[in-house]
């Protein structure tokens, strides 16, 4: 899998830092407004009022309100990735790094490094949904918008590649064979965890988080 370059920003490039931070508060307004009322919730005055700036200033940065939502969807692909992707992930290949590669053919050694992974993604996922709802529903609504709007297929199809660039990486390292297929299994899996936790079902139990994490990495783990 060829590695993702970040999603570039389609609206007015800023110079100053006060513009900047202007522009930035514009898109995490739009993305509030996004959550709350929905795509089409996604107006120039209604992200105005969210973001307490005038109505010209969204009209200055974004030029139509497309522009708007694809660098609003940008940014929460950035921070994504900057706030919980690769912070996970760093942590889970600094700790498999440790195995020498000759001891990755150990059944032991496989059997330990899924059981620690499933650990591992059991607590990622538990704190998403209690500690980090509102990005869980961003996330949705990124993928809704992408649905509804073909101008935003591109952002959320580099957004899920580079989502899965990471998985591939770390099986990769573990001699996966047919990485790409394994890496959407186990990231699929995630994703419905994570949406049960939101929906609060009765089966959202960290035991029963940890089990269908454990039962899917198994399988796809070298045997």
């Amino acid at each position: 899998m060829p590695v993702e370059t970040p999603p570039a920003f389609q609206g007015r490039k800023t110079a100053r830092q006060g513009s900047e931070q202007r522009r930035l508060a514009i898109l995490r307004a739009a993305l509030r407004v996004l959550v709350r009322d929905g795509v089409r919730g996604v107006r120039h005055r209604a992200v105005a009022t969210e973001a307490a700036v005038p109505l010209s200033a969204t009209t200055y940065y974004f030029k139509d309100i497309h522009d708007l939502l694809a660098d609003a969807l940008t940014l929460f692909a950035s921070d994504t990735v900057e706030n919980f992707v690769d912070p996970f992930w760093s942590r889970a290949n600094e700790w498999v790094r440790a195995f020498p590669r000759e001891a990755l053919g150990d059944p032991a050694q496989i059997t330990e490094i899924a059981n620690t992974l499933a650990e591992m993604g059991c607590n990622y996922i538990l704190t998403q949904v209690r500690d980090h709802r509102q990005h869980l529903m961003l996330e949705h609504a990124f993928w809704y918008a992408a649905l509804t709007d073909e101008r935003i297929h591109g952002i959320a199809l580099q957004h899920e590649r580079r989502l899965l660039q990471s998985y591939v990486d770390f099986l990769e390292y573990l001699g996966v064979s047919e990485v790409e297929l394994a890496a959407k299994s186990i990231h699929m899996t995630v994703r419905g965890l994570e949406s049960e936790g939101l929906l609060g079902s009765p089966d959202f139990t960290p035991d029963k988080v940890r089990a269908a994490l454990l039962r899917r990495i198994r399988a796809e783990l070298p045997a």
